[in-house]
């Protein structure tokens, strides 16, 4: 299976700004990537191009797609998980697993569908006390593990599974390594998205690393 390697370390966009804050995609735009490799796979455009992390975070930007936290109103960072669908890339489903198994029927059913794509939170560091947010895009099915675009990768060129990176070994399967998942399917059908209009689902919070 072939799949779009976006990293938030490539030099090219790690330094610039993550939506209007002084955050930066390199340390905290791993959503931003996990995103921007789905839509790109599925095959959304953005005025004809490929929606690479600097163009759909722009993109973003203009359009709702970020929002602020309560406590630092002026930094707009935050990823809202029903923009896209302005883009034709509509949210079909959002699931809060932090205490619950992860539904891993619904991520199989998800990769094995023609323009769907799904990305999921894990914890950084696993078994390290307070789980600390990471999004990855889930792009490959097998009975026991999950094959992952991890956009903490700095070159392409290997692949990556959710178990030998985001799991101990004494953790039975990917249902437990799966905080959140957010699916994505695109159908042409763009619906503009209104900020405001409705309750959005909102990353609730960033969590970054020095690189």
């Amino acid at each position: 299976m072939t799949y779009t390697m976006y990293s938030q370390l490539y030099d090219g966009w790690k330094r610039m700004m993550l939506g209007q804050s002084a955050t930066t995609i390199g340390q905290y735009g791993c959503l931003l990537c996990a995103v921007a490799s789905g839509l790109t796979d599925v095959g959304v455009t953005i005025d004809g191009l490929p929606p690479d992390p600097p163009r759909l975070n722009r993109w973003l930007t203009r359009n709702g797609g970020f929002m602020a936290s309560a406590d630092t109103p002026q930094e707009q960072n935050l990823f809202v998980f029903g923009a896209p669908g302005a883009l034709g890339a509509h949210l079909v489903e959002y699931v809060d697993c932090g205490n619950i198994p992860a539904p891993m029927h619904k991520i199989q059913a998800a990769l094995a569908q023609s323009k769907t794509f799904v990305v999921i939170q894990v914890d950084f560091n696993p078994g390290d006390g307070q789980p600390q947010q990471h999004w990855v895009r889930a792009v490959e099915w097998f009975d026991a593990d999950l094959k992952i675009m991890d956009p903490w990768l700095a070159e392409p060129g290997h692949d990556l599974y959710l178990m030998t990176r985001y799991a101990l070994p004494t953790w039975d399967g990917p249902a437990r390594a799966i905080y959140r998942l957010a699916i994505y399917r695109y159908d042409l059908a763009g619906v503009p998205f209104v900020p405001g209009a409705a309750v959005p689902i909102v990353q609730e919070s960033l969590c970054g690393y020095p690189y």
